[in-house]
């Protein structure tokens, strides 16, 4: 294999793993950031189960079963996983994946 190539591959390997770790060091540090992100997780979570519910007492007591998990018990890993997601959507890491998928010889 070419070195250029497996350093590259290296690097941004390491470069997602700090982006991993980084966002509960910041929410463990800095009270605000833990606040604002877990309000942001909520909305999330609200927007994206009325979208698909409609406006009703369900998606009240879904959003309030996801919230509790999500936000209130495991919220470093939700911010973790929510952030290095929406890293991966913002640069179409996605994209060229399903592109090397496709190129996949069956």
């Amino acid at each position: 294999m070419n070195q250029k190539g497996l350093h590259l591959m290296v690097m941004i390997f390491l470069a997602l793993l700090v982006l991993l770790i980084l966002p509960p060091l910041v929410m463990s540090m800095f009270k605000p950031a833990d606040l604002l992100m877990r309000i942001i997780l909520t909305i999330l979570i609200f927007a994206t189960v009325r979208n698909m519910l409609g406006s009703n007492a369900l998606t009240i007591i879904i959003t309030a079963a996801l919230v509790y998990i999500l936000v209130i018990k495991h919220a470093y890993i939700t911010t973790s996983l929510y952030i290095f997601f929406f890293v991966l959507l913002a640069y179409n890491f996605v994209a060229a994946v399903m592109w090397g998928l496709t190129r996949v010889p069956r």
